[in-house]
C-alpha cells in the first residue's frame, strides 16, 4: 500500500472514532439508562429484588451519578439503600455493555440483613426455583464436559474487581443486622482508596469499637494487601459474631493478601495469603474456654479446573512452631470425590506441644520430651463409593522420650486413683478405682463372657491396635456421609477410657483432639498395659443410673459377682454402653427383654462364635433374655413412687459419649 493509501485510511479510522464519540455522546444517557433498566431486570427476575433509581444520569466525560437507590425483596425489609453515588466508568467499557468503575464517591449507603417474625429479606438468597424459568439442565444430566468451574470464578472475581475502583471514597456505610429483637450495627465512617494506598474504619455503634483498615490495592494488577487491626491497644470482640456463631472473637492484627491471579488452558490458580496474630475464641463447641493463638499463617494456591478444585501441596500453614503442609481437592468429573492430605514438617518434640493451642490442649501443652514428631494424615472418598473410603493417621516419633508430662498423671491408670462423677458439668460423686471399694474387680474376676461381648461390640481390635482404629474410622466416615450426619463414632475403648479417667466429658472439637494426645502418648509410649487399660475401664464405665463399673452393674441388675455373669447377662450389659440411663427401655412391663434386641444377640454372639471366643453350644442355647433381681427388677416391674422418681431423674440425663 503507497503512503496516499495510509493517509486514506488513517482518515477513515479517525472519522469513524470522531462519529463513535459523537455517538457516545449523543446516546450515552440512552446507554446508560439501558445499562440501568438491564440491571434492573435481571435481579428483579433472577432474585425477586425490586431495584428503584430516583435519578442517574451523567455528571461528566465519562463519570456517571446515582441517588436514592434503593433494593427491597419480595418479602422483608429494604435491604439496600443508597443516598448518592457519583462514580468514572470505562467508556469503552460501557459502549460494549459492561460496567468497570474507575473512581467511586459514595455518601449514606445502609444495607440491612433483617430476620423479624420469620420474615428474612435475605430469603431470595435461598430460593431453590429462581432459575426455573430457564432452560437449564437437571445436574445428573450435566456432562463433566460442560462444567467450568474455573470460567465461573474467574469471571466473578474479574467482575468483583471491576467494581472495585482504585480510586474510592466512601462516606457513612452501614451495616445493620436486626434478628428479631437483637440488632447490631457495624457502620464505616470513611473508607478511601488511592494509587498509592487504602485506609478506612470500622465502628460498633453499640460499643464504639474501632478498627482500623490499611494497605494497598491494584485494580490493574487485581491484587490487595491489607491489614486490619482495632484502634484500642486491649483486645476487642469482633461484632456480629456473638449472635450469628455464638462466638467471642477478637485478634491483634489480621493480614490479607491476594498476590496473583493467572488463567490459563482452563486452570485458575489464586495465591494470597492469610495471618491472624493474638488469636482468641470462645465458642462452646470447640472448648469450654478462650482458645488462643499466638501466631497463625496460611500461604495459599487454589487451583480451579472446569470440574475440581484444590488448594495445592505448595501451601504452608505455620501454627505457632508447626508447619503443616495441606492438600485438599474436591473434584466432580464423574462424581464427587474429596482428597486431603497433609503433613506436619519434621520438628522438635517440644515446639508440637508448645504450640497446641491454649484453651484447648491445656492438659498436654505444657508436656516436655525430647526427640522429634511428624504427623501425617490423608483421606479419599467417593460420592459414589462411600464405603470404599480411605483413610489414615499417624504420628510419627524419632527418639521421642517424655520427661515431664505437665499437668496430667500419665501414669495415673497403673495405680489406685478417685474417679470423679459429673453430670451436665454438675457433681455426683466419686469413687475409687481400687482394691478400697468393695465394688472393685480385677479382670482376672470378670467373667471372660462379659470381656469378650464388650470388645466384640466396642473395639473388636482393641488388643491389636495402638489406641486407634483406622478401620473402625473410616467406616464411621462412611456412615455418617450417607446418613448426611453425625450418627456413628469411631471411639475405641483406649479413647473412651482416657476420656473418662483424663478429660472432661463433654463433645467439643477440643476434648476430642487432646483425648487423641493422650491416647497416643499412653499407648505409643506403652505406658500401661492393655489388661491394666481393660480392668480400669471396666469398672469405670457406666452401665445404669448411677451405676459405674462392673461390680455395681452386677449386683444392680443379677444381685451377683462379676464372676458369675452368663453370655446372656453379659450381652445385655453391653447392649447398655450407648445409653446405660435407658436401661428401662429394654424391658417390656413383665421384666422380659423387647424382642428388637434379639437381632443385636445374635449379631454379637456371630460375631464371639467366629472368633471362637464362645462354643457353638454356646450360641445355639443362647436366649435373648435375662432374669432381673434386686433394685434393677423393683424399678421395671414394680416402681414405687421413690423408684420411679429417681429413674425419671436419671433418664432426664444424656447417655454415655460414644462417638
Amino acid at each position: 500500500m503507497n503512503t496516499k493509501g495510509l493517509h486514506r485510511t488513517g482518515w477513515v479510522i479517525l472519522v469513524l472514532c470522531i462519529l463513535v464519540l459523537i455517538s457516545f455522546f449523543i446516546f450515552r444517557d440512552l446507554i446508560f439508562e439501558r445499562v440501568i433498566q438491564k440491571a434492573e431486570t435481571r435481579i428483579r427476575e433472577d432474585y425477586g429484588l425490586n431495584m428503584n433509581v430516583v435519578s442517574s444520569g451523567f455528571s461528566g466525560f465519562s463519570s456517571v451519578y446515582l441517588s436514592g437507590l434503593t433494593i427491597v425483596p419480595e418479602s422483608g425489609d429494604t435491604l439496600l439503600h443508597l443516598d448518592s453515588l457519583n462514580a468514572g466508568v470505562s467508556v469503552l467499557n460501557l459502549i460494549i455493555g459492561t460496567l468497570k468503575l474507575q473512581s467511586v464517591f459514595c455518601t449514606g449507603a445502609t444495607l440491612k440483613i433483617s430476620c423479624i417474625d420469620s420474615v428474612c429479606n435475605y430469603s431470595w438468597l435461598l430460593r431453590k426455583d429462581r432459575n426455573s424459568n430457564k432452560n437449564v439442565k437437571p445436574e445428573s444430566s450435566v456432562n463433566s464436559r460442560e462444567k467450568n468451574y474455573s470460567g465461573f470464578v474467574d469471571h466473578l472475581l474479574r467482575q468483583t474487581f471491576n467494581l472495585a475502583p482504585q480510586q474510592a471514597l466512601l462516606e457513612n456505610l452501614r451495616l445493620i443486622v436486626w434478628k428479631d429483637t437483637v440488632r447490631e450495627t457495624l457502620i464505616i465512617p470513611r473508607f478511601e482508596s488511592r494509587l498509592d494506598s487504602l485506609s478506612g474504619e470500622l465502628v460498633d455503634e453499640k460499643s464504639d469499637l474501632r478498627w482500623k483498615c490499611q494497605g494497598v490495592f491494584s485494580q490493574r494488577h487485581e491484587t490487595f494487601d491489607v491489614l486490619i487491626y482495632p484502634m484500642s491497644p486491649s483486645r476487642q470482640a469482633l461484632p456480629l459474631l456473638g449472635n450469628i456463631l455464638n462466638a467471642i472473637c477478637s485478634f491483634d492484627t489480621l493480614h490479607l493478601a491476594l498476590d496473583s491471579r493467572k488463567f490459563s488452558h482452563g486452570l485458575l490458580n489464586v495465591k494470597g495469603h492469610f495471618s491472624l496474630d493474638g488469636f482468641s475464641l470462645l465458642q462452646k463447641k470447640i472448648s469450654d474456654d478462650v482458645v488462643k493463638i499466638d501466631h497463625l499463617t496460611f500461604d495459599y494456591s487454589v487451583t480451579v479446573g472446569q470440574s475440581s478444585i484444590s488448594l495445592d501441596s505448595s501451601s504452608l500453614t505455620v501454627l505457632n512452631r508447626i508447619r503443616i503442609h495441606p492438600f485438599i481437592r474436591i473434584s466432580e468429573d464423574t462424581s464427587s470425590a474429596y482428597t486431603l492430605r497433609f503433613h506436619t514438617d519434621t520438628m522438635p518434640a517440644n515446639d508440637f506441644f508448645v504450640s497446641l493451642p491454649a484453651g484447648m490442649f491445656d492438659e498436654v501443652r505444657d508436656i516436655r520430651a525430647d526427640g522429634s514428631l511428624q504427623y501425617r494424615l490423608s483421606l479419599y472418598l467417593d460420592a459414589a463409593y462411600p464405603d470404599s473410603v480411605r483413610f489414615n493417621s499417624s504420628m510419627q516419633k524419632i527418639k521421642f522420650r517424655l520427661r515431664d508430662s505437665g499437668k496430667i498423671n500419665i501414669n495415673k491408670l497403673n495405680g489406685e486413683f478417685l474417679q470423679p462423677i459429673y453430670e451436665n458439668n454438675v457433681y455426683i460423686r466419686s469413687f475409687e478405682v481400687g482394691p478400697e471399694n468393695p465394688s472393685f474387680t480385677p479382670i482376672d474376676q470378670i467373667s471372660p463372657f462379659f470381656k469378650n461381648a464388650v470388645l466384640t461390640s466396642e473395639d473388636g481390635s482393641f488388643y491389636y491396635h495402638q489406641g486407634f482404629n483406622e478401620e473402625a474410622f473410616a467406616h464411621s466416615i462412611a456412615t455418617n456421609f450417607k446418613a448426611g450426619k453425625f450418627i456413628r463414632g469411631g471411639s475405641t475403648i483406649s479413647m473412651q477410657l482416657v476420656k473418662n479417667v483424663f478429660l472432661s466429658r463433654r463433645k467439643t472439637i477440643a476434648r476430642k483432639a487432646e483425648e487423641a494426645i493422650i491416647v497416643w502418648l499412653i499407648e505409643s509410649g506403652r505406658m500401661c498395659s492393655k489388661e491394666r487399660m481393660l480392668e480400669v475401664y471396666f469398672n469405670i464405665i457406666e452401665l445404669g443410673p448411677n451405676i459405674y463399673g462392673i461390680g455395681e452393674a452386677s449386683e444392680f441388675y443379677f444381685s451377683k459377682k462379676p464372676s458369675g455373669l452368663t453370655l446372656s447377662e453379659s450381652i445385655f450389659l453391653s447392649s447398655l454402653l450407648p445409653k446405660p440411663k435407658w436401661f428401662r427401655s429394654s424391658f417390656d412391663s413383665t421384666g422380659h427383654l423387647k424382642p428388637y434386641l434379639a437381632d443385636y444377640y445374635r449379631l454379637v454372639a456371630g460375631f464371639m462364635l467366629r472368633k471362637n471366643l464362645i462354643t457353638q453350644d454356646d450360641y445355639d442355647n443362647l436366649v435373648p433374655d435375662v432374669d432381673l433381681k434386686g433394685i434393677a427388677r423393683d424399678m421395671v416391674i414394680k416402681p414405687d413412687s421413690s423408684a420411679a422418681k429417681k429413674d425419671i431423674l436419671y433418664e432426664d440425663l444424656p447417655g454415655t459419649d460414644e462417638e
